[in-house]
């Protein structure tokens, strides 16, 4: 029976065995970290780069950009070093997992151990150690465990081609992390031309050819009616939460479970297909609670904690949900609303939400080209991002496959 050590997809040409080795064995040179004293000027602020955790990109091994540097004086007078160049940064407290390759001299916080003037291919040992560290993170999900010792990282048991074969798989992960990088800078660029986008069409800023016809200012209660229908003998079972970043989603597929009470479920309102919803909870990405549409194609409830509405044919319904993912209603919200003794919450009263004034193109015409603009813009973000899940999973599977 043939026993040698060979990951299950190799590059065609190699076929020697992988060597056993220690991770330790693999790097001359070892390096700590420290962090300066921060209330001394002379020690911040000069040429030498200071890496934190916060400064690796997860799932990533290249790329890192410091935000901080320091002096030679700040290196004399505390326990961090200058790594050379060409060395891994790999994080053993919090944020173990992350690591790095780094073309340039640096030095780094007491979170990192550098491994210096490798005798492998540093390409290759970043990704190696990287997919071992993501293994055994696996494992150790739910444990108290918040880092990694010294000797712990050196003492790993890691296999090893010969070194063109190293050259060969270094490259092609790095090449792989390229192209996901690029595809990450097209999605990144889009969703800041839609954001630009929002500010100029509905700041009127910007306008398609051929409209010149002055917008209308209606009040919310002009071109809606509030949702009052209950769920009355518990006609309909599921229930939709309102997410900032996802929208209008089933409760289950966003907690993995079912929040609501069966017991109550007769009081919760009908949420029909394009439907809005506000939800007073505020967050980063939602400053004063988002409004959001039900596209989900079906019907389902939503707690009487929730303000739903639906439009009147007066206006296009793909508009006035672009209109809500601009900021320029959230004005009105923060002079109405009062955050009162939950800061997680928005108050506001339901007759003053109404009011809310929201501007409108007079011709529908116009209404929907405006929607079907911002839904090409959305469409174009969706493709995009299913490109990079798409390469990232290709990554994860050769990650698996081409390391022992």
């Amino acid at each position: 029976m043939n026993t040698k050590r060979a990951p299950k997809v190799r590059f065609k040409g190699f076929t020697d065995a992988w060597e056993q080795r220690k991770l330790g064995e693999m790097a001359s040179k070892t390096y700590g970290g420290g962090t300066p004293t921060t209330s001394n000027d002379e020690f911040w602020n000069g040429t030498i780069p200071w890496i934190q955790s916060s400064d690796l990109i997860e799932h990533q091994v290249f790329g890192v950009h410091p935000r901080k540097y320091i002096t030679k004086l700040a290196v004399m007078n505390s326990a961090t070093k200058i790594v050379p160049e060409n060395a891994l940064a790999i994080i053993t407290r919090v944020g173990v997992g992350k690591l790095a390759v780094m073309p340039f001299s640096y030095t780094t916080s007491q979170d990192f151990l550098s491994l210096s003037e490798l005798k492998t291919d540093v390409k290759f040992t970043a990704y190696l150690l990287y997919k071992k560290l993501q293994c055994e993170l696996i494992f150790v999900q739910g444990t108290s465990i918040k880092g990694i010792t010294k000797d712990e990282l050196l003492s790993k048991i890691v296999f090893v081609p010969e070194r063109k074969e190293q050259e060969a798989i270094g490259a092609f992960f790095a090449n792989l992390d390229r192209l996901i990088t690029l595809h990450q800078r097209k999605l990144d660029k889009t969703k800041k031309l839609k954001k630009a986008f929002l500010n100029l069409i509905f700041g009127q800023k910007l306008r398609f050819r051929g409209f010149t016809d002055s917008w209308e200012l209606r009040k919310l209660e002009e071109i809606s009616n509030k949702v009052i229908e209950k769920n009355k003998d518990c006609k309909y079972t599921e229930t939709f939460t309102n997410s900032a970043e996802l929208g209008i989603i089933s409760q289950r597929d966003f907690f993995d479970k079912d929040i609501s009470n069966n017991e109550n479920m007769n009081g919760y309102y009908v949420v029909r297909n394009g439907d809005f919803v506000y939800n007073p909870r505020v967050s980063t990405s939602a400053p004063v609670g988002p409004i959001k549409r039900n596209n989900l194609g079906r019907t389902g409830i939503m707690s009487p904690l929730y303000y739903i509405f639906h439009t009147h044919d007066i206006v296009d319904g793909r508009y006035l949900e672009y209109y809500f993912s601009s900021t320029k209603w959230h004005k009105f919200m923060k002079q109405n609303g009062d955050s009162g003794v939950r800061s997680d919450r928005l108050a506001i009263k339901d007759t003053t939400f109404i009011k809310m004034i929201i501007p409108i193109p007079s011709k529908m015409k116009e209404q929907r080209k405006v929607g079907i603009f911002f839904k090409l813009l959305d469409d174009t973000i969706i493709l995009r991002q299913e490109k990079i899940n798409q390469l990232i999973k290709l990554k994860t599977i050769f990650l698996k496959n081409m390391f022992i």
